[in-house]
């Protein structure tokens, strides 16, 4: 055989090689280059509730990208601050893609605890009570017996070290053991339903000699829902027709709520004290006789 003839061929072999592996070349770098801009994805988020969401658009796409800044992203449909699935989108070249974020609550709550004192047989005791202090988003902070057996302590004079479960709103729990003390009945004085003498405030003026305007029946703890209700209704009052009313020719300058404790540091009761002018200024302290009997209920249903 002419071996010219087989140079050609080992030749046109190499070339159709070369053109091959060129062409294949083309078609990654094409892919890396081109299509792959295009393949994007977006991720499955897990928020815990009352998280801050983030908006590094990075945080959201499921592999690196050239240009982070290209990839616009659209949270406006997730709202940490409530428990759901909500849908996110990612935008690039006019092509959009839709992710997920999931707010969940998975955080035990943070609790404090103080010494519960319980006269014994007591009926009417509350297992919140236990409890100093307790941070969660998702409140209310439920107490119960983590030992069903330990309910009949309730009934024995002594102290007693009780474990308790301490849940949220969406079942989250975690445990501590409590102080339980029991004494003979009738020899415990609570503080939150009797002493309702006033022994400071929250001005902590110690001099304060202001009008009481409401003093409760019974006890509150301060920043207790109880007690942020009853100061919500205070705030209702429309001082403006007060003054009107009872101090002719006199405007409202400025006014304040003070809250009076007793010496065990419960609420007891409430003062207004507000500054009225008509051209001299003076204080006065608001009297709940003085005040329309449907005025604050009047606002509360306008609300």
């Amino acid at each position: 055989m002419d071996e010219d003839f087989l140079d050609v061929t080992e030749n046109s072999k190499k070339v159709w090689i070369f053109f091959i592996f060129i062409v294949v070349l083309i078609v990654i770098l094409g892919y890396f280059l081109i299509f792959r801009k295009f393949n994007f994805g977006a991720k499955t988020i897990q928020l815990e509730y009352g998280s801050t969401l983030s908006e590094n658009v990075e945080d959201y796409l499921t592999k690196k990208v050239v240009n982070p800044k290209d990839y616009k992203l659209n949270t406006s449909n997730v709202n940490p601050n409530e428990i759901g699935t909500y849908t996110y989108t990612i935008t690039y070249n006019n092509i959009t893609k839709k992710g997920t974020v999931n707010v969940e609550d998975t955080t035990p709550p943070d609790f404090t605890l103080q010494e519960f004192i319980v006269e014994e047989g007591s009926e009417t005791y509350y297992l919140g009570d236990f409890l100093a202090t307790c941070e969660d988003v998702s409140k209310p902070c439920l107490v119960s017996l983590k030992n069903e057996k330990d309910e009949s302590l309730f009934n024995k004079v002594g102290t007693h070290t009780i474990d308790i479960v301490v849940t949220d709103l969406y079942g989250n729990k975690k445990e501590g053991q409590a102080t339980l003390k029991v004494v003979e009945k009738g020899s415990y004085v609570n503080p939150k339903t009797t002493d309702l003498e006033i022994a400071s405030n929250s001005r902590e003026d110690s001099s304060f000699k202001g009008t009481v305007y409401k003093k409760l029946e019974k006890a509150l703890e301060p920043n207790s829902d109880a007690a942020d209700d009853v100061m919500s209704e205070i705030s209702a009052i429309d001082l403006e027709q007060y003054i009107m009313t009872n101090y002719a020719g006199y405007r409202l300058v400025s006014s304040e709520i003070i809250e009076l404790y007793n010496k065990s540091s419960y609420v007891v009761g409430y003062s207004i004290e507000a500054t009225i002018s008509n051209g001299t200024e003076k204080v006065i302290y608001i009297e709940e006789s003085k005040v329309p009997s449907n005025e604050t209920t009047d606002q509360t249903s306008e609300e």
